[in-house]
């Protein structure tokens, strides 16, 4: 289960360590979490809290250290480098920093390879152009990165059906696929149902 605190680094706030100490007193599997996370301070605190995984993405291109510093403290299976890509006006692609709000200069692929060698265990690899759209994920800069890295990448940004987590999984080169509205919503653009696909469906898939 990942938790993204998507406004915690655009408001320069630290992460919100009651609610995360709730969350894990609550959930009993396997948490992850990113959003504010600059310093290795903060790291063992969530750690301490009962997380599993920590998910770095702004700050890993502002510091190149601390990736190595949590890796060597706390393992490689312990860091996910978060990856978000967005087309430019010009139809290239770019990582995105700060919940997708200042562009770089970064190549997603040469970025990819870059925090494979910093030491994180793995990708989540979010397009943002696919978010929301419920029309499938980026397959093509999913295959790409899954290509030519040697860790696992989790595909996110765009699922609405369980074809498309089958596409990805099994013609794209993913471990993982991240769902998000698929499992809140009714339907696109409709209200809260909590909801989840048939456990037969996924098994067949996986």
């Amino acid at each position: 289960l990942c938790f993204l605190d998507i406004s915690a680094t655009l408001q320069n706030r630290n992460p919100n360590y009651k609610v995360l100490s709730e969350i894990a007193d609550e959930c009993f599997m396997p948490l992850s979490y990113g959003g504010g996370v600059k310093n290795l301070e903060q790291v063992k605190k969530i750690f301490g809290l009962g997380f599993e995984k920590i998910i770095i993405n702004t700050a890993a291109t502002i510091n190149s250290k601390l990736i190595p510093k949590i890796v060597n403290l706390y393992g490689s299976q312990s860091v996910v480098g978060s990856i978000d890509v967005k087309k430019t006006l010009f139809g290239s692609k770019r990582v995105f920093t700060h919940s997708g709000i200042n562009k770089t200069n970064l190549n997603p692929l040469e970025w990819a390879v870059n925090l494979e060698n910093m030491g994180v265990g793995e990708i989540l690899l979010t397009s943002i152009n696919h978010e929301g759209r419920w029309a499938g994920y980026d397959y093509d800069l999913i295959k790409m990165i899954t290509n030519n890295v040697n860790i696992p990448v989790i595909a996110n940004g765009g699922c609405g059906s369980i074809e498309h987590i089958d596409k990805v999984l099994n013609n794209c080169g993913a471990q993982a696929a991240a769902l998000g509205s698929l499992v809140v919503y009714q339907k696109q653009n409709m209200g809260v149902l909590i909801n989840f696909p048939d456990k037969l469906l996924l098994k067949q898939i996986i």
